[in-house]
């Protein structure tokens, strides 16, 4: 796995994150039944906040590390096995976070509520965000590579 330099990953994080934020919170607030334009734009802003932060943990890593015993890099296996662990990451945490700020913060509902609120929203949220993963990630990072003026590194066909 190749390291990126944070101001790479800043940028990445600003291009990729903006369609996972708005659609992660879409789905959450229909979820909850709250899709007022005041609910969403401070949820969107708290989700883009918070996946730009999450860009900084090693999931990549972690991911590239899963696919890499399991199938070959450049293959669609590779690709999806990757973003399988990358998109769990955020989700869990988007999840946990955003979660809490609605219910408990916003909703004044219970911990019971949350919990509840929590695992009932992990998979509506999940399999969009692997789809933005897989379908995003390319352009994502070849634009923020453009901006940044980092090359694309080679990876190496076997290990």
């Amino acid at each position: 796995m190749v390291h990126k330099s944070k101001k790479l990953t800043a940028v990445y994080a600003l291009i990729m994150d903006l369609p996972l934020s708005i659609l992660i919170t879409l789905i959450s607030l229909v979820l909850a039944g709250n899709l007022a334009a005041p609910m969403f734009i401070r949820m969107a802003i708290l989700a883009y906040v918070i996946t730009f932060f999450v860009n900084f943990l090693p999931a990549p890593k972690w991911g590239f590390d899963f696919a890499i015993k399991h199938s070959k890099p450049g293959t669609f296996k590779f690709g999806l096995l990757l973003n399988l662990v990358v998109a769990a990451v955020f989700v869990v945490i988007l999840d946990l976070i955003m979660t809490a700020v609605g219910v408990l913060v916003f909703g004044g509902g219970t911990f019971q509520m949350y919990i509840v609120s929590v695992l009932g929203g992990f998979v509506p949220c999940y399999v969009p965000t692997l789809i933005i993963a897989m379908l995003w990630n390319g352009p994502a990072d070849k634009m923020s590579r453009a901006i940044v003026g980092e090359p694309m590194p080679e990876i190496p066909t076997s290990f």
